[in-house]
């Protein structure tokens, strides 16, 4: 993903160069979204998944906030955004679980939870969008994303353990497919070639 996603800003900054993070925020966000996807598809016990948390907090969040501000340094509109929105996703999703659940009214926690994902769904949305100049894999993870996100707001809103639980294995399946993209990366960065495929987008 992060390839990719600095492809937009190629030739755009001539400041002294800085590598390029993207790899870490992706496999943050992946790893923070495949521990979560392991509660919601309901493979581990709901008891276990506090530990999601702090991991929210330190990895998906903290990092991909980061990374986020190294984007902009670097004149990546397209990563700034999109790291710089889900990194935040991740922090308030642990604060909400941690301080603002238990002080909502039980009757309106599942709708505000409703809110908050679909809320991230819409913006999603047009990262699918702006994704379709990039590659079939990065493409395919907006994509995800935002099934995804729908079908967990549903399932918040509606108290459907069905929804949440396909939203969990969506998740489980855009993390692997995030996983992929940030280990193509990383691997090109220290083989000097591809060998991860993405299908690059003309």
């Amino acid at each position: 993903m992060s390839q990719t996603i600095d492809q937009s800003m190629e030739g755009r900054s001539s400041g002294p160069k800085i590598a390029d993070p993207g790899a870490w925020a992706v496999t943050a966000f992946a790893t923070t979204s495949f521990m979560l996807g392991m509660y919601n598809a309901h493979l581990l016990s709901a008891g276990g998944s506090a530990i999601v948390i702090p991991v929210a907090f330190f990895f998906g969040g903290a990092v991909q906030i980061i990374v986020a501000i190294l984007e902009v340094a670097r004149g990546n509109v397209f990563g700034a955004v999109v790291f710089g929105t889900y990194g935040p996703f991740w922090v308030i999703y642990g604060f909400i679980a941690q301080h603002y659940a238990g002080i909502l009214a039980p009757a309106s926690v599942g709708s505000a939870v409703a809110l908050f994902l679909a809320m991230f769904a819409v913006l999603t949305f047009y990262f699918f969008i702006a994704s379709l100049k990039t590659d079939i894999v990065l493409v395919a993870v907006f994509a995800l994303i935002f099934i995804g996100l729908v079908l967990l707001a549903i399932g918040s809103g509606t108290a459907r353990t069905t929804y949440t639980e396909a939203g969990g294995w969506v998740t489980l399946a855009f993390a692997v497919l995030a996983w992929y993209h940030a280990a193509g990366d990383v691997i090109a960065h220290t083989f000097g070639r591809t060998v991860l495929p993405m299908g690059k987008l003309k």
